[in-house]
């Protein structure tokens, strides 16, 4: 598999590459689940594994879906706004994009026994809730760069041993689409190189970058009450994912129109991924005295079954012919001035497919119920990474065994607490996710690989006896990350031309809610 060469940018962390083949990033992407679901979840930071009594927790401790004493039905827009700041030879560049999403819509129906003693009540529910969001813009430009994305298709035409490959060989959405723009070229000696090997690099460049989609989970959940000490919940899991990455660079040469050939390239690489999953997750609090809660959730891997797309686009311009024989495939075209374009695309075969399955995870929970004043919860979870596979393991043997060596097992920390007064409710938290990559070879490109994700939440909310609206804002930011955006042999050992980009993510989420 390549390197990856291209540029993290969304608020999850996810990562660009130069082979769109899956990888040990992909399984950590769709792994990975932040705080979603109703305002009251996200106020406290989604510290609600021993509470209960609110529909986000279907997906996270399913019996506190036991927890409720009535029917109710709940509806949460919400609204991002991501912000990514890009840092590159000391340029900052920030791109914002703001998304409206639902955030959770569920209902829950309470069947209460009335007994005196044992089986209290049957709780069944159905919602749903959004786990991530993948929604974000990045830009970076740099008017005099000493390397090129060219050098990138160059060095990736050779092999192992720096062997020139037969054009045949060269991988179709990058080196040999770059071949049969003419982008790179082949000497007398039959060794691959640009236009920069001959006359130098000091152009201009610019990249942009969009990611779009999320990951939401529909919950088809059971709860039992058993002496209002003992909750019970299980929950079936269909999750849905739509992941889409896009970026443009551009590299216009310096001295335009003079420069002796090129006059500028345009490469564009546009990869979508549908899929679908499905899981289980069991829970228990236990009361064991009025104002103290424990609980426990086991959630097992969610199997996906994963669509990708894949398409790639290279357009040159010339002032010069570079080939007096057009390559077979690329197509051309003559523009004002006596420009030459070149230009061709490839797209992935609708039919491929591959499957995913995540880790399990384990949570433990304790919150205390201080009379009708407050709550406040405390939420641990257990994540190893490493354990997520991607199949067929005969086609994807490599990329299972970076799984394995790059990514490790997280903790995540989430604490939240509640205040009543009156009818209004105040609500605070604070969540820590921790950091998926082991500190190796990978992870070396990544700065503070130590550094977690945090978040931080506050919210109100109104209640009544049949009616309650709650608000609530959250802010996450994610650790900086050291970019690979391609080679240079120019730069010390023929090392990567970087950028440093931060994300930082608000939400803004409002819920309706109704009791019956």
């Amino acid at each position: 598999m390549k390197k990856s060469i291209i540029i993290t940018i969304i608020s999850c962390v996810a990562w660009m590459g130069n082979s769109w083949a899956q990888s040990a990033n992909d399984a950590m992407l769709f792994s990975q689940h932040y705080s979603g679901g109703t305002a009251r979840s996200a106020g406290m930071s989604g510290a609600f594994g021993a509470l209960g009594g609110d529909l986000s927790v279907l997906n996270a401790n399913p019996a506190g879906l036991a927890v409720f004493r009535g029917t109710e039905f709940t509806i949460t827009p919400a609204m991002t706004f991501t912000n990514t700041r890009a840092e590159h030879y000391g340029r900052a560049f920030d791109e914002k994009k703001n998304t409206l999403v639902f955030n959770n819509i569920g209902y829950v129906y309470t069947l209460n026994r009335y007994n005196e003693k044992g089986l209290q009540s049957i709780n069944f529910g159905i919602a749903y809730n959004r786990l991530n969001d993948f929604n974000s813009n990045a830009y970076v430009k740099r008017s005099e760069a000493k390397t090129s994305l060219l050098d990138e298709f160059v060095y990736y035409a050779y092999d192992d041993d720096w062997n020139p490959l037969p054009e045949g060989q060269l991988h179709p959405f990058y080196e040999r689409l770059a071949f049969e723009t003419n982008a790179i070229f082949k000497d007398n000696n039959g060794l691959y190189f640009s236009d920069y090997d001959d006359f130098g690099y000091g152009q201009t460049l610019s990249r942009s970058m969009k990611t779009r989609g999320g990951i939401g989970e529909y919950s088809f959940s059971f709860g039992a009450n058993i002496n209002h000490k003992l909750f019970l919940g299980a929950t079936f899991g269909i999750q849905d994912i739509y992941y889409k990455e896009y970026y443009l660079h551009e590299e216009v040469p310096k001295e335009v129109p003079n420069f002796p050939i090129m006059r500028s390239f345009q490469f564009s690489d546009e990869y979508t991924v549908n899929g679908w999953g499905v899981n289980f997750k069991a829970g228990v609090i236990y009361r064991p005295i009025q104002m103290l809660r424990f609980g426990a959730a086991i959630h097992t891997p969610t199997h996906f079954w994963m669509s990708p797309y894949q398409l790639t686009r290279m357009d040159t311009y010339w002032n010069t012919s570079p080939v007096d024989v057009d390559k077979e495939g690329a197509k051309f075209d003559w523009l004002p001035g006596g420009i030459k374009h070149y230009w061709d695309d490839i797209e992935s075969d609708p039919t491929e497919k591959y499957r995913i399955s995540t880790p399990w995870r384990y949570s433990l929970s304790a919150a205390t119920v201080i009379g009708n004043f407050a709550i406040a919860d405390v939420d641990l979870e257990i994540v190893d990474f490493s354990t997520s596979y991607i199949r067929p393991s005969d086609i994807y043997d490599i990329e299972n065994e970076d799984i394995v060596d790059i990514l490790k097992t997280t903790v995540n920390l989430k604490g939240g607490a509640e205040f009543r007064l009156g009818p209004v409710y105040l609500r605070g938290g604070v969540a820590f996710y921790g950091n998926p990559y082991n500190k190796n070879e990978f992870a070396a490109d990544i700065k503070d690989t130590f550094k977690a994700t945090m978040s931080y939440s506050g919210g109100i909310g109104f209640r009544n006896r049949d009616f309650y609206m709650d608000a609530a804002y959250s802010f996450m930011k994610h650790p900086e990350r050291i970019n690979n955006m391609y080679l240079s042999y120019n730069l010390p050992d023929n090392g990567y031309e970087q950028a440093t980009l931060q994300t930082k993510t608000g939400k803004f989420i409002l819920t309706f809610g109704f009791k019956f």
